[in-house]
């Protein structure tokens, strides 16, 4: 996957985006399935992480989204899972 990526930046924010989705999405499948009470603090604590970690790289990308506009669908390809995440990590941390 890193061939489709030109930025670093980019790779790192999908490499980060990604397993965030999944990680928050398994704690809330497991915590709906055992209602476990320590799974809750596990993926609450989690998702905060998450929410904090894509709201901070979301600054580098726009900043290098704006200064190297002409690879612009990579850029946006990496915004749209980092802002995306942002509030699924929100929700999640809604239903639990």
């Amino acid at each position: 996957m890193k061939s489709k990526f030109k930025h670093s930046i980019n790779y790192i924010a999908v490499q980060i985006a990604l397993p965030s989705i999944i990680i928050g999405a398994l704690c809330l499948l497991a915590f709906k399935n055992n209602s476990n009470t320590g799974l809750v603090g596990i993926g609450y604590f989690l998702n905060i992480c998450i929410g904090i970690v894509n709201s901070v790289l979301l600054l580098p990308l726009v900043i290098n989204t704006i200064r190297r506009a002409k690879d612009y669908s990579e850029h946006f390809k990496a915004l749209f899972l980092i802002l995306v995440n942002i509030p699924v990590s929100a929700i999640y941390l809604e239903i639990l």
